[in-house]
């Protein structure tokens, strides 16, 4: 089997961890990847397919939409 390849397209740093995405080369069908790193912790690598991506970025952002609505409810009171 050919060794898989990771391009990091985006790549979001913090203090204690960061969060990068990109492209898997000389992989027959899962093509992209989610990479989450929280030393000491191992990184945890995630090979998706772009339909896979998508939904991640659809419930995550649900999530962040349901938290700022939740925050100005909070206001409103």
């Amino acid at each position: 089997m050919t060794k898989l390849k990771f391009e990091e397209v985006t790549k979001q740093e913090y203090k204690n961890c960061s969060f990068s995405t990109g492209f898997v080369k000389n992989h027959p069908v899962d093509t992209m990847y989610l990479k989450l790193e929280r030393p000491p912790e191992k990184p945890t690598v995630i090979v998706l397919r772009p339909d896979e991506m998508a939904a991640i970025a659809w419930v995550t952002s649900g999530t962040l939409w349901s938290h700022e609505m939740t925050e100005l409810d909070k206001k409103d009171a």
